[in-house]
């Protein structure tokens, strides 16, 4: 039929879908591009910019490497920085690692008893905030006045037993904070392992020990580098210890110096700060660019194909029960820190158990805490900033999954990249340069939580995509296609048929987001403002000021709430497979 005769019909003439579907995948793209690019280059760009140009002195904004040459120029100094972090941060990967890979095989591989209760242990961890957990530890074995030591030097005399404020006391807590994710990410190669091979190794005349260091080992190898790797740069931005631990230590790490840069003196030093920063930075980037090299050829380690198999357990015989126990460590090390803390909840200030401090026991601290309208509005402001911000990421994440992967866009290969540039910066290094960033731009969100949120975004994106990967490469084009062809638009589309199905993968991230941004301290510290102080940064203050008490009742009561939501989560994994 011609056009015309069309015309003469009264029927309207509609555009070939293909044609009207690329302009909107390219004006989809190029909004999404701009949304992505304005949130994580000018950050890069004012933390680069920073630390080349002079804050200070008659030559106050000219450009200049004085940040760096005053690192260098004390070259001791320097290396010492290094040092400790470097020994921070492989001492707790290791520790995590030794710790949550023996839990994973015995969970996994093993008939030990109790691998239930070790599991939900290792979900719940995620709810608690990690400065509740550190502040919690210093309350158990704290030099001083910690209650493990005040009870064993009231019982033998000896004091202290343990110096939780040294090395071995920073590297200590941050393997026990990190082995339940340590333990949850090596439980998936362990069950997949086949174990049809350690079988042969048996029949070959090999005893349990030799097939586990010559079989299972070797399989697991490239699990186990990875999350080495991952481990070891998540403790080289770790805040929480360093500051809460190392810096009543006299123990510096590159974050606790970015921190001092900013708030140890009269005027922030942006300049010295922001060159700490690009150090750090280059020093996270070498170690990924290692870790992607070790997963992209896990490839060659695969024993599950398409034959099948069946999962077996290795029975320990006598040993069954000790490896039950070695599980409970995990519910133990979640449990501990929070029996500290609903003691001291109960007491004016820190004493060890005895018949006068039983005495003095009472709900006080947490009337005190929740009369306070301060702390009721960080809650508030919490709720406002995590549900934003995991809302806000799981939107965006998901266009920017479905440009990359759905699209023939040439350059959607560039925005892929850009939104995993977020993995490089630490969190106090996003805080950083953000706060630069709006103290820069003529946009009206510093003193407010939006600025947090914005931070939070940015810092959360490859999180985010990787999430809604999952689910859009579950899901065939054909039924996209399917839905063009019956005249839905692209927003119809997304809004009837993929978001319904990529919906478990959408809600784990959101869920996952929003556990991580309602407890994370180090990018709100340099971005809150007086009434826009969020849960975190709330706790800090109380400890910084000496309010245990006070710290301890609000501190339980949102970590409460937070575990509420990661049994949630738990469930939701279990139902759909999830990982986070």
């Amino acid at each position: 039929m011609s056009r015309n005769r069309t015309a003469t019909l009264g029927i309207r003439a509609l555009p070939r879908w293909p044609e009207a579907a690329k302009d909107i995948n390219t004006w989809l793209f190029l909004l999404t591009a701009a949304t992505v690019f304005y949130l994580v280059v000018p950050p890069l760009f004012f933390i680069f910019s920073t630390s080349l140009i002079s804050d200070r002195g008659p030559d106050a904004g000219a450009l200049t490497f004085e940040h760096y040459l005053s690192i260098i120029g004390s070259l001791s100094q320097f290396w010492t920085l290094i040092w400790n972090s470097l020994i921070f941060s492989l001492g707790s990967a290791a520790g995590a690692l030794l710790l949550g890979t023996v839990l994973a095989w015995l969970a996994e591989r093993s008939d030990a008893p109790f691998r239930s209760v070790a599991y939900v242990s290792a979900f719940i961890s995620f709810g608690i905030p990690g400065i509740v957990k550190v502040i919690g530890w210093i309350l158990l074995l704290g030099p001083k006045a910690g209650l493990v030591n005040v009870a064993v030097r009231d019982l033998t005399g000896i004091f202290p037993l343990f110096n939780l404020f040294s090395m071995p006391g920073m590297i200590l807590v941050e393997a026990l904070l990190w082995a339940p994710v340590v333990f949850l990410l090596m439980a998936a190669p362990f069950r997949s392992l086949d174990p049809s091979l350690e079988d042969a190794a048996m029949v070959s005349g090999s005893n349990s020990w030799q097939a586990f260091r010559r079989v299972t080992l070797p399989l697991a190898l490239p699990s186990i580098l990875a999350v080495l790797i991952l481990t070891f740069v998540r403790s080289l931005e770790a805040f929480e210890i360093p500051a809460l631990i190392g810096l009543p230590a006299g123990i510096e790490v590159l974050t606790t110096k970015i921190y001092l840069q900013m708030t140890g003196g009269f005027l922030p030093r942006y300049g010295e700060a922001s060159a700490y920063s690009i150090l750090l930075m280059g020093l996270v980037a070498v170690v990924l660019v290692f870790y992607y090299k070790v997963t992209g050829k896990s490839y060659k380690f695969t024993t599950v194909t398409g034959k099948g198999y069946r999962p077996r357990r290795i029975e320990l015989g006598s040993w069954r029960w000790l490896g039950g126990f070695l599980l409970l460590t995990l519910p133990l090390v979640q449990i501990l820190p929070l029996v500290a803390l609903i003691w001291s909840s109960l007491l004016p200030y820190l004493q060890p158990p005895s018949p006068e401090a039983f005495a003095q026991l009472s709900f006080a601290n947490y009337s005190s805490a929740f009369r306070d309208m301060s702390i009721v509005w960080a809650i508030l402001n919490s709720l406002m900033v995590s549900l934003s911000a995991a809302t806000a990421t799981v939107l965006l994440t998901f266009v920017v999954a479905w440009l990359v992967v759905r699209t023939n866009i040439s350059s959607r290969w560039v925005l892929d990249q850009v939104a995993t540039v977020p993995l490089v910066f630490p969190g106090l290094v996003m805080g950083v340069a953000v706060l630069k960033m709006y103290l820069t731009l003529p946009i009206p969100v510093y003193g407010t939580i939006w600025i947090i949120v914005l931070a939070f975004l940015a810092r959360y994106l490859p999180y985010g995509v990787r999430f809604s990967y999952a689910g859009l490469l579950s899901i065939h084009r054909e039924i996209e296609e399917s839905s063009a062809t019956c005249g839905g638009s692209w927003g119809q589309t997304a809004r009837k048929i993929l978001i319904p199905l990529m919906l478990p993968s959408l809600f784990a991230g959101w869920i996952y987001i929003f556990l991580i941004t309602i407890r994370e301290l180090s990018v709100a510290l340099l971005l809150y403002s007086s009434g826009s102080q969020i849960i975190s940064v709330t706790i800090w203050e109380l400890w910084e000021n000496g309010r245990v008490g006070e710290l301890a009742a609000f501190s339980l009561v949102i970590t409460a709430g937070t575990v509420l939501l990661a049994a949630i989560f738990q469930r939701l994994s279990q139902q759909h497979s999830l990982q986070v």
